[in-house]
């Protein structure tokens, strides 16, 4: 089978044991593309078509700033109190992830309203109006718990595929070239993987007739969560991690360690990795790196064109 993650070189030494981090504190994140032969004049126009898009989105959703400024005030000290590696709040890559933050929202909401309108109405078509006005007579519990299953299997298989098939790992490896865990890395995603992933989520409760209050209610509780489970925190919620995703399940599945590729894809509930045989969760043991083996794009835009580039993206 297709796997997108590319191949893991030899392990380093083991961190000495009882303790997350390596010798001296993080380990260097993973290489980054040179950007020799670029000149002056290509860095400016690079700068300004970003500030553009950052505008632009800000004007259109304003109130982003303060929901920033919100969640920053939130994890920034939490990830002070309770870090899990040693790292600096200003890493490295923080204005690029920054910028994606406050672009892809809008770009990856674009994409799915271009979904919806384009195979909401043959889906509507295949699912009978029996089966929407059955899940409208349900009551409000019945239907909650419904729409946690469809939104789980969606974003489970969805991510998996991401992961699986070579054109969408393209876009979703923008999310996994991440080389220093924290929450401000849940935001680095290709609008287009965003956009695919949220389909897979909406379109189903669209299709059985889901109001769209539904909609906007899972957007925002996954889009806080992402941020938590991406925090550098230690937390490991105990007997609860195998019921919720958290920190310790979410930082395995971008770990950069042989055991930790292709595992952990629930969005919310680590039982779904356990019933399809992707769950992994050691006791007591964190991930030593992570991001890729190969090199990343720095930059906004650059990151936005990597999957389009020709050059063959590494399979085993």
């Amino acid at each position: 089978m297709c796997h997108g993650r590319p191949v893991e070189p030899a392990a380093r030494p083991p961190a000495p044991p009882g303790s997350p981090l390596p010798p001296g504190g993080r380990e260097p994140p993973p290489p980054r593309a040179a950007e020799g032969g670029r000149g002056g004049g290509h860095a400016v126009l690079v700068g300004v078509a970003t500030a553009l898009v950052v505008v632009a989105a800000l004007a259109v959703r304003s109130r982003v700033v303060f929901g920033l400024l919100v969640v920053a005030g939130i994890f920034v000290p939490l990830e002070r109190i309770l870090a899990l590696h040693r790292q600096r709040v200003l890493r490295r890559g923080w204005r690029t992830d920054l910028v994606h933050l406050v672009a892809n929202d809008l770009l990856s909401t674009i994409g799915v309203a271009v979904a919806v309108v384009s195979a909401g109405g043959l889906l509507h078509l295949l699912v009978p109006d029996a089966v929407g006005e059955a899940v409208a007579r349900q009551p409000a519990w019945a239907q909650l718990l419904l729409a946690l299953v469809v939104v789980e299997m969606g974003a489970y298989w969805s991510h998996r595929a991401a992961h699986r098939v070579p054109v969408l790992w393209r876009f979703h490896r923008v999310h996994h070239s991440i080389g220093e865990i924290d929450w401000l890395a849940a935001a680095r995603l290709h609008p287009i993987d965003q956009a695919f992933g949220r389909s897979c989520v909406v379109l189903p409760l669209f299709a059985l007739g889901f109001e769209r209050a539904t909609f906007g209610v899972y957007v925002v509780v996954v889009t806080l969560w992402a941020l938590f489970v991406h925090a550098n925190v230690r937390v490991t919620f105990g007997p609860l991690r195998y019921v919720v995703t958290t920190p310790e399940y979410h930082h395995w599945h971008h770990a950069a360690d042989p055991e930790g590729r292709d595992v952990n894809f629930g969005g919310s509930y680590p039982l779904v990795d356990a019933l399809f045989g992707t769950l992994h969760l050691p006791k007591s043991r964190w991930p030593r790196r992570y991001g890729l083996d190969e090199p990343v794009p720095a930059g906004y835009l650059r990151q936005l064109a990597w999957p389009f580039r020709r050059a063959p993206v590494p399979t085993t």
